[in-house]
């Protein structure tokens, strides 16, 4: 199968179904380190070279890069476009945030006139402004140290870099598709087999320091599988879709991961099984196209319920806990939905095509 046009409309694909069952994977790694404390890593890891919640990061990622480039190219405008993102990403996280600390407000051993400073006034300005993602509320704790009490956030920030890199982009006129097949995107792969040989890396951190290196690396990891959604985009017609190649592939991912070269396989996996499951799935039934969107729901609020359950109902199983946590959130992600995202949205169509409207009159 070929990836057409026709396929990538709404109502021809499964990316609903998709998007949920990766905000599903970050909760299932989230829930193995809560139970077992065993950081970046899952009992999937063993086999993967990676947690599942690296790879479904990634799909978001590649996903997000897949749909969101085409949107600016109708749109026509970097501000258009950031506009649309900030819509889809901002009221949703709003209200998250909101509910986070009326909820952290019963559990603070702060004073009732402290609870809104520090840690609590980073929370809400660094998650609202996505200048860096802050995990904690003002005496909040959890077993005598302060809590992280939403670390799916730290994506965020990073996938708005993302959406600014290509405003920009469109800004100085570099995302056109003749430009970014045969400029932007070979410069960043460029970029990134530059940044992953290990002498490069020793030299940024003596130069920059260990921080440098943090940010450089996450961009480089995230910002590649976002390129990379925008390659198999641009050329989408010639990329064949076939479960045996991802078979494949993912036989070839296991080999690198051996090798210590699967981090950019990894990305190449997760979006080519992104397309399959969105995409070859359709073949046969197109069973999501209804389905409302509680993704992003699910995973702005996965973590908080985590935290929350995990903290009275402690439990040694972290399938169990996968499976209340689950349960638990997807009313929060159909409130966010109905009752924040998907109006949210509706004004912002509404408001575009009065202005289109106005335009054709004018």
């Amino acid at each position: 199968m070929r990836v057409t046009d026709e396929r990538l409309d709404a109502d021809a694909n499964n990316f609903t179904a998709v998007r949920l069952l990766l905000a599903t994977s970050v909760i299932y790694t989230h829930c193995y380190f809560t139970v077992f404390g065993v950081r970046n890593a899952d009992d999937l890891s063993g086999i993967l070279g990676a947690p599942i919640s690296a790879y479904a990061v990634d799909g978001f990622f590649f996903l997000s890069g897949f749909l969101v480039y085409p949107s600016l190219l109708r749109l026509r405008s970097s501000v258009r476009f950031l506009t649309a993102r900030f819509v889809r990403l901002w009221p949703g996280l709003a209200l998250c945030v909101l509910l986070t600390v009326l909820a952290g407000a019963f559990f603070t051993s702060a004073p009732p006139g402290s609870y809104l400073g520090g840690d609590t006034a980073r929370f809400i300005l660094s998650n609202l402004t996505f200048t860096v993602a802050s995990y904690r509320l003002t005496g909040v704790e959890c077993g005598g140290e302060a809590c992280v009490l939403n670390g799916s956030l730290w994506t965020l920030p990073w996938e708005v870099r993302c959406y600014a890199v290509l405003a920009l982009l469109g800004v100085l006129g570099l995302a056109r598709p003749t430009i970014m097949k045969w400029a932007v995107l070979p410069l960043s792969l460029i970029g990134v087999l530059v940044w992953d040989i290990p002498q490069v890396q020793e030299l940024a951190r003596s130069l920059a320091g260990d921080g440098a290196v943090y940010l450089i690396d996450t961009f480089d990891r995230l910002w590649a599988a976002f390129a990379m959604g925008i390659a198999a985009y641009l050329f989408r017609e010639r990329i064949p879709l076939s479960w045996w190649a991802l078979g494949a592939l993912f036989l070839a991912t296991l080999a690198a991961q051996v090798l210590g070269v699967g981090l950019h396989m990894r990305a190449l996996l997760i979006g080519y099984a992104v397309l399959c499951l969105g995409l070859l799935t359709a073949q046969r039934r197109v069973f999501a196209a209804t389905w409302p969107d509680y993704s992003y729901g699910m995973y702005i609020y996965g973590y908080p319920v985590m935290v929350l359950i995990h903290a009275f109902w402690p439990m040694s199983s972290h399938l169990a806990l996968t499976a209340v946590t689950m349960a638990a959130t997807v009313p929060l992600a159909a409130l966010s939905w109905h009752l924040v995202e998907r109006p949210a949205l509706d004004v912002y169509r509404r408001h575009r095509r009065a202005g289109r409207l106005a335009a054709q009159q004018t």
